[in-house]
């Protein structure tokens, strides 16, 4: 297959598949931009694949949470793009958790989007660091307000940082049944 009619393989993570109707819309979102951007082949990567798989038009949902680094690392390396995003989920509990697939792709050399994302708080010296040495290494970072612009600023990122809107402004209206 030539590279004009070439399916991209695009991994998204962020927080899907926890039931959280916000967080939905902003995958749908993404996905939606995708699809009528590129031909993709896109792989969540969920806490509930069978819910992702459902409730979105995605070829693949895996179980992050359940899968092992050496699992987890195969669906990673086989990606052209992999996506972080959107919402607020680097903060001081959980951006370490967030962040393993992204140290994956730096590892593998897949390119990172950091797209729509909200920071803060962040005050654990650990994912202060740990935020700043994965986005640093991003192709691309995007945050959808000034406080998480401000924040990774300050955590010292020192990449160029866009601010953005929320993905699931992106979303069309569809007619309830």
């Amino acid at each position: 297959m030539d590279q004009q009619n070439r399916r991209f393989r695009i991994g998204i993570s962020g927080s899907y598949g926890g039931m959280n109707l916000g967080d939905e819309a902003i995958l749908d979102g993404i996905a939606s931009q995708l699809r009528r951007s590129i031909e993709a082949e896109i792989t969540v990567f969920s806490r509930n694949p069978e819910d992702t798989l459902s409730r979105h038009k995605v070829e693949r949902a895996v179980p992050v949470r359940n899968l092992t680094r050496k699992e987890v690392s195969r669906e990673v390396e086989g990606l052209d793009l992999f996506i972080l995003g959107g919402g607020g989920i680097l903060y001081d509990r959980d951006a370490e958790t967030y962040l393993r697939e992204v140290f994956l792709a730096h590892e593998f050399g897949v390119p990172v989007v950091v797209y729509a994302v909200s920071a803060g708080p962040l005050t654990d010296s650990s994912a202060r660091s740990a935020v700043r040495e994965a986005l640093n290494h991003a192709a691309i970072i995007t945050v959808r307000d000034r406080q998480g612009y401000r924040l990774l600023e300050d955590v010292g990122i020192d990449r160029e940082i866009h601010l953005t809107a929320d993905p699931a402004l992106l979303l069309r209206p569809e007619p309830l049944p």
